[in-house]
């Protein structure tokens, strides 16, 4: 495959702009694993789902989804490149990463191989208490022992393939291989450089402090960096990114905190006015029954997610995924307290909504 571009770089002491064509395209490929399972995502990965050949889309869902659900084995990779810029360059380069990758459990924290990388999307993304009853246990009787306690997992056939990790390595570079084949390469010409303006942009304004830039790069009055993700970080690494919707993508990896935010509508080329995008995302989430009964609810005060279940008696599945439509819009905010989420009602939601009233004249004819 040809070289698709240098990555381009330009540090502070602790933030780095990244632009970075396989992390982009990851970023797509995940995003279309996740079109049927959350809203907002009208953009490309749409399109795609209904475009791709149907063995590619099972493969990118299958790894998007393996072992326990999002964000898959695939989708953890993702999170890992932060900390390797050596895979930054191109999609050689990432493919190479990719081939290289040992078939054990390896280093965890540093270099882990694919069942390391298994293990890691089985238990990343849970609670610490989640995790205490499996941290004793070797890797495979964790990962099996986790996966019998989900309902929706077949733990034997999950189970078959962390015991043939050259085969699970294989699907994952020709899934990476045809993706860039039959649809992401004829898009780079265009991403790119929109990607390299947006990031260019933000360099040379050289804010030094990460939670202003968070806000920034993310329009939101509080940003993760305050919320889930708060901590001491040695590394800030901020990347552009093209088909998120209104979403954003976390990864905390070695002391490094990496932030994929949403291109900037003005750098997308396709004449679209931000704000207007805003507003249409708060009101399509705001035109929902069960959206505005949550609401409702944190009105008064904040509730933690099992309240709102109990409260509204939705699904869990369902109430999280309308929460994190609302709080990608910016109609929510949560914060982290005891291993709990806690969610309550923006305060700039309001201020945001007020200026749609601009649009109409308090003396029209």
């Amino acid at each position: 495959m040809p070289r698709l571009s240098q990555t381009l770089t330009v540090s502070t002491p602790t933030i780095q702009f990244v632009v970075s064509a396989p992390r982009d395209m990851l970023n797509a490929m995940y995003f279309t694993s996740l079109v049927p399972q959350i809203e907002g995502i009208d953009c490309w990965p749409a399109r795609l789902r209904n475009e791709m050949a149907p063995d590619l889309l099972a493969e990118l869902d299958f790894l998007y989804n393996y072992p326990a659900g999002d964000p898959g084995i695939l989708g953890t990779l993702n999170d890992n490149l932060v900390a390797l810029p050596q895979t930054w360059r191109d999609v050689d380069a990432l493919l190479t990463y990719v081939r290289a990758i040992p078939d054990g459990v390896g280093d965890l924290e540093n270099d882990p191989g694919i069942q390391g990388l298994i293990y890691q999307t089985t238990f990343r993304h849970l609670d610490e208490p989640e995790r205490i009853p499996y941290a004793a246990l070797p890797a495979r009787d964790a990962i099996r022992r986790r996966i019998e306690s989900l309902d929706d997992r077949d733990a034997p056939a999950a189970m078959a393939w962390y015991d043939r990790p050259g085969e699970l390595r294989t699907r994952m570079v020709r899934l990476i291989e045809r993706f860039y084949d039959e649809h992401y390469a004829k898009e780079l010409p265009n991403r790119l450089p929109a990607l390299e303006r947006s990031a260019a942009l933000h360099r040379a304004e050289r804010l030094s402090d990460p939670l202003t830039l968070a806000r920034k790069l993310t329009g939101r009055s509080e940003s993760c960096l305050e919320g889930v993700c708060s901590g001491a970080y040695e590394r800030f690494v901020f990347s552009p990114s093209v088909d998120m919707g209104p979403y954003v993508s976390c990864a905390i990896v070695s002391g490094i905190h990496g932030l994929q935010y949403p291109l900037e509508e003005e750098f997308s080329g396709a004449g679209i006015n931000g704000e207007e995008t805003r507003l249409a995302r708060v009101y399509k989430a705001l035109g929902d029954e069960q959206r505005l009964r949550i609401l409702r609810l944190l009105r008064g005060r904040e509730r933690y997610a099992q309240e709102i279940v109990e409260a509204t008696g939705l699904h869990q599945s369902v109430v999280s995924r309308h929460l994190s439509f609302m709080k990608a819009v910016g109609l929510v905010t949560v914060r982290r307290q005891n291993n709990m989420k806690f969610f309550a009602v923006d305060p700039d939601a309001r201020d945001l909504l007020s200026r749609s009233l601009d649009l109409f004249p308090e003396n029209a004819a």
